[in-house]
C-alpha cells in the first residue's frame, strides 16, 4: 500500500489559492487557455505551409519550442501537486475534491497544448534545418576568400615595412565591418548547424543529413578562422602604420593590401520575406 498523500505548506498554500479564485482569476485563466490555442494553430500553420520557413520564422521557432517546453515542465508540476491534493479529498465530497479535480483537468489540458506547441515548433525548425542542409553557399565562400587574400597582403606589408597610406588604412578599415558582420552570421549559423547535426546524427537514416549540417557548419568555421586571421594581421597592419607615424623618417610605400575590392563580392539573393509572430509562448 502507498503513503497517504499529507496535506503539507505547499499544498495547502495551493488549496487555499484555488478555493479563494475570483473573476479576475478566471478572465486570466481564460486568456492564457485562448492564447495557448492561438500559438499552437499559428505554428501548426507554419509547419504545414510547403515553403521553407523564413530565417525569421526558424529563429521564432527555435524561441517557441523553448518556451513551451519551459511551460510544459511548470505546468506538469502543478498538475503532479493538484493530483496529490485530489488523492487526500477523493471521494469525500467536500468542495475541495471538485475544485481540485476541476483545475487538476484545466491545468492538464493546458500542458499538453504547450507540447504540442513544442513539438510542432520542433519540427519548424527541423524543417529550417532539411531546407538548409540541401541549399549551396550558406556560407560565401568569395567573402572567405577575400578576407584572406586582404589578411595575407597586409601580413607581407608587415614582413616587408611597407607602411600604409592613411587612404589604404581606411579601404582595410572598412572590410573590418563587413567582416564584423559576416562573423556574427557565421558565428550563429555554425551553432544552430552543429546543433541541428548532432540531433540528427542520433536517429535512423538521418545520417546523411547530419553530415551535410556539418559541412555547412566547417564552412561557416572557416570563415570564422579567416575572420580571426584578419583581426591580427590589421592589429599588426595599424601597429606599422602607427609606429609610421610616430617616426617621421619612415619609408611610405603606397600599395594596396589586396588587388580585390569589396565590389568583388557579388550582392547576396533578396530572401524571401515571410510573416513572422509578435507573440510567443512565455513562461
Amino acid at each position: 500500500m502507498g503513503t497517504p498523500a499529507v496535506v503539507d505548506d505547499d499544498l495547502r498554500e495551493l488549496i487555499d489559492e484555488l478555493m479563494n479564485t475570483g473573476p479576475e482569476d478566471e478572465a486570466d485563466d481564460r486568456d492564457f487557455e485562448e492564447s495557448m490555442a492561438t500559438v499552437l494553430s499559428m505554428v501548426t500553420d507554419y509547419l504545414d505551409d510547403p515553403d521553407p520557413p523564413s530565417p525569421e520564422l526558424a529563429d521564432w521557432a527555435a524561441a517557441a519550442e523553448s518556451g513551451a517546453q519551459k511551460v510544459v515542465d511548470g505546468l506538469a508540476s502543478r498538475v503532479e501537486n493538484l493530483r496529490r491534493g485530489l488523492s487526500v479529498f477523493a471521494g469525500t465530497g467536500r468542495p475541495k475534491e471538485a475544485v481540485l479535480r476541476k483545475h487538476a483537468a484545466w491545468t492538464d489540458a493546458r500542458r499538453a497544448e504547450a507540447a504540442g506547441i513544442a513539438s510542432a515548433a520542433r519540427r519548424l525548425r527541423e524543417k529550417d534545418l532539411r531546407s538548409l542542409a540541401a541549399r549551396g553557399g550558406l556560407v560565401n565562400p568569395r567573402m572567405a576568400e577575400l578576407i584572406a587574400s586582404v589578411s595575407d597582403a597586409m601580413e607581407s606589408d608587415v614582413r616587408h615595412g611597407h607602411v600604409p597610406s592613411p587612404a589604404q588604412l581606411a579601404e582595410v578599415e572598412r572590410l573590418e565591418g563587413r567582416v564584423a558582420v559576416a562573423s556574427v552570421r557565421a558565428i550563429l549559423l555554425k551553432v544552430k548547424l552543429t546543433r541541428g547535426a548532432a540531433a540528427f546524427a542520433g536517429r535512423p537514416g538521418e545520417e546523411a543529413l547530419a553530415q551535410a549540417l556539418r559541412g555547412h557548419a566547417a564552412a561557416a568555421e572557416a570563415q570564422l578562422a579567416a575572420a580571426r586571421a584578419f583581426a591580427g594581421a590589421l592589429r599588426r597592419f595599424r601597429a606599422l602604420s602607427a609606429d609610421a607615424n610616430s617616426n617621421p623618417t619612415a619609408t611610405r610605400v603606397h600599395k594596396r593590401p589586396s588587388p580585390e575590392t569589396e565590389d568583388d563580392l557579388a550582392a547576396p539573393p533578396p530572401r524571401q520575406r515571410r510573416r513572422t509572430l509578435d507573440s510567443g509562448v512565455q513562461d
